[in-house]
């Protein structure tokens, strides 16, 4: 799909609030920058399959999900405009997709094949530098998010999930909120009551 400039504009908005962008290396960004659209259910990325994108969430909802050995899904993460989503083991393992990722609702992402990507990061190091502190960013999320797991009780955990991703349960399955929170749909039922 082309891409028009309200597209990009998504993601030079952001960039441009860790780094100054030249016209060369948005000009660059737009050459390597692929618009997909993924209609509602309609999956993205899947497990067990080779990973080459890292992806851009320009609108829309996507969920990321693991599906284990019996056939249950374990939700990751939601992704809304302005975040990144990826299977950063399979790409960057060199491995096949540990995880998949749908559509809640018709989202828009923008997908960077990771070989075009790390050619403009030698081309633009100031690109490098964002790629670097974003991933930074991204364990330090993944780290309170175990910890959150571990420490916080299911009122807890739902409270904060209320607090970062209120807009979310108005999109989510309760199967997938209750996924996430690593409580079953009940007990979600029974939070939402008190």
């Amino acid at each position: 799909m082309s891409i028009k400039s309200a597209h990009l504009e998504h993601i030079f908005s952001w960039l441009e609030k860790k780094t100054q962008l030249s016209s060369t290396l948005k000009a660059d960004i737009q050459k390597i920058a692929r618009l997909r659209h993924i209609e509602k259910g309609e999956l993205l990325f899947e497990q067990g399959k080779n990973i080459t994108e890292i992806f851009y969430v320009v609108s829309g909802c996507m969920r990321a999900f693991q599906t284990d050995e019996k056939g249950k899904e374990h939700t990751m993460s939601f992704n809304t405009q302005n975040f990144w989503l990826c299977d950063y083991k399979g790409l960057y393992l060199e491995s096949t997709g540990s995880i998949s990722s749908d559509a809640l609702e018709d989202s828009q992402v923008l997908a960077f094949n990771m070989l075009d990507l790390e050619c403009l990061y030698v081309k633009h190091p100031e690109l490098a530098t964002v790629g670097r502190g974003f991933l930074q960013r991204h364990v330090a999320t993944l780290h309170d998010r175990i910890l959150d797991q571990l420490r916080l009780t299911a009122k807890e955990r739902y409270d904060l999930f209320l607090k970062k991703y209120a807009h979310i349960e108005q999109i989510a399955a309760n199967r997938y909120i209750a996924s996430y929170l690593g409580i079953t749909q009940q007990s979600l039922s029974r939070l939402r009551a008190t």
